[in-house]
């Protein structure tokens, strides 16, 4: 079986922002695997923040047993608020489990009262201290930034004359 948890019961309709964690049964997994994510409209995700790789399709390949991944979900603009369902589906070559959990979207003023899954902000808080993978696109690491060179201008004195600018 899969299974899924929250790091909050509740999210903000407008710029909020959530942790899912996905865990996988040792006994899922004999072979490579997808796990696909299906949220409601108005809600998005971020690349899996445990570095494993996603296909062209959005699907996280996974291959280990009792394997975990989080995943960061946010609003952007304003959503309804009300009960949302998001799905996650393990898909293998011979079948496919579907799980799903409900998450209340409420406007700012309701997050007070919000559950908090310590289970899951611990998880996120050590994935947060480990270091970034090789497979990261965003980590800068790879670049080399160079000072660009700053050339004198040289202009003769009849086009000083002439500009228009006058900043010289």
């Amino acid at each position: 079986m899969v299974d899924i948890q929250l790091a909050k019961s509740k999210m903000e309709n407008e710029e909020g922002m959530n942790h899912l964690w996905i865990q996988l049964h040792p006994e899922d997994l004999l072979q490579i695997s997808e796990i696909k994510i299906q949220l409601p409209k108005g809600i998005y995700r971020s690349k899996n923040l445990n570095g494993l790789i996603e296909n062209e399709q959005g699907h996280i390949i996974t291959d280990a047993s009792g394997q975990d991944m989080i995943i960061e979900i946010f609003t952007q603009d304003a959503i309804p608020c009300g009960e949302m369902t998001i799905v996650v589906s393990l898909l293998t070559s011979e079948a496919a489990v579907h799980q799903d959990i409900s998450i209340q979207v409420v406007p700012e003023e309701e997050m007070d009262t919000a559950e908090i899954n310590q289970h899951v902000v611990e998880r996120v808080k050590a994935l947060s201290n480990t270091s970034p993978t090789q497979d990261d696109d965003e980590d800068d690491s790879n670049f080399v930034y160079i000072q660009p060179k700053i050339l004198e201008q040289r202009i003769s004195r009849l086009e000083k004359n002439y500009r228009m600018d006058y900043g010289y």
